[in-house]
């Protein structure tokens, strides 16, 4: 190692250990039972051959799109009956057009109506659960009779309030939020992929 590297490391070890425990913490905390009435949800989805439409803004657009590599590729690699994930927020094009033109609240909902059945999932992603273009999508999403599913943290904002179930991370910090959505993301991927190649062997 240089003289250089030597002299600029820093000790950071108690905040990491801080950083870690709140988010073991947090963890600890969480619903079970939420959690699995989305994944039940996801596998009746799949048996229908639903679309499922999830979407966010900022970090949780990234997670938002990570689902959908996630259940497409992973999940559904070797399933027969494969999982149908669109992520709203992927088509930069659609997205600044209708932020442009109509209003950024719109961006989701305006690609729902031209989209959405009954036969559908819609999934919004909120940290705050909040977020006005989530809230106008998961409320156009009732409107047309499809399920509606959150995922969302703090005190769970609106569209915990409106829709149908959520995974709820109960804590006042963006970063554990979105930290636990992707750590939901990865475990119901991969504990559906196992049940569902059972299922369809």
């Amino acid at each position: 190692m240089s003289e250089l590297a030597e002299k600029t490391v820093l000790d950071f070890r108690a905040d990491i250990n801080g950083y870690l425990d709140g988010l073991k913490a947090v963890l600890d905390q969480m619903d079970l039972d939420e959690i699995n009435t989305v994944m039940s949800k996801l596998v009746e989805a799949n048996r229908r051959q639903g679309f499922i439409y999830i979407f966010g803004n900022g970090g949780s657009a990234s997670t938002a799109s990570h689902f959908v590599n996630d259940f497409n590729k992973g999940t559904s690699e070797n399933l027969r009956t494969k999982f149908r994930f669109y992520c709203l927020n992927d088509s930069v094009s659609t997205v600044m057009a209708i932020a442009n033109d109509v209003g950024y609240e719109h961006i989701f909902k305006m690609q729902l109506e031209n989209l959405l059945t009954p036969n559908d999932i819609v999934i919004g992603i909120s940290g705050s659960g909040n977020s006005k273009n989530v809230v106008a999508a998961i409320e156009y999403a009732n409107s047309v009779g499809a399920e509606t599913i959150g995922l969302v943290g703090y005190d769970g904002g609106k569209v915990k309030q409106l829709a149908d179930c959520s995974i709820h991370v109960p804590i006042h910090d963006m970063q554990k939020v979105e930290d636990v959505h992707m750590i939901m993301d990865h475990l119901m991927m991969g504990i559906l992929k196992e049940y569902l190649e059972r299922c369809q062997a």
